[in-house]
């Protein structure tokens, strides 16, 4: 009885973790979705390349995804049905799969709210690689394949995106 209790006490918590980092990284991709879009408002787009780009997640993996049937197992868990199934898991369109160029902006605070932006998108990039880390270290991730691919796919495009970010920051120092 002692044990069956244990069990269900472990299987809680790794539900509850499980539940947790997929929310967090939700959230984290709905600002990032939100960062795109502003920053895309921020500068026009034009077909000449320039020294300010903004890149976002390319999304190349195949649309496998978490769903409520993976994450949810039982009444334990608090995700609703709704929750997971309305979400798209994938950034909108005009954000995905491209590098936008913009052209120089000369005006001064528009510039400046431009790399106030990329920080905001950096820190939630950083914040979205620790949330598919500790997807990737749930053992109901580890267990499912297609779980676990996903989550690595997101992780090393994350991860991508990070390196392009600070390769513009640092290249923007540079001119």
């Amino acid at each position: 009885m002692e044990q069956q209790f244990e069990d269900s006490a472990v299987w809680t918590v790794a539900t509850h973790n499980l539940d947790f980092a997929v929310r967090e990284y939700l959230l984290l991709q709905d600002q990032h979705e939100e960062l795109c879009q502003r920053l895309n408002q921020l500068s026009p787009v034009t077909s000449s390349s320039s020294s300010l780009s903004i890149a976002s997640t390319a999304m190349t993996s195949p649309s496998v995804s978490p769903t409520r049937s993976f994450l949810g197992r039982d009444s334990l868990s608090p995700c609703r049905d709704q929750d997971m199934t309305s979400h798209t898991w994938m950034p909108s369109p005009s954000c995905r799969s491209r590098a936008y160029q913009y052209e120089r902006v000369r005006d001064e605070s528009v510039v400046g709210e431009v790399a106030a932006g990329e920080q905001k998108l950096f820190d939630v990039n950083e914040g979205m690689k620790r949330a598919l880390t500790e997807l990737l270290n749930c053992e109901a991730v580890r267990q499912d394949k297609a779980m676990r691919t996903w989550v690595q796919t997101r992780l090393l495009e994350t991860e991508k995106e990070l390196r392009r970010g600070r390769r513009r920051r640092s290249s923007a120092t540079v001119d």
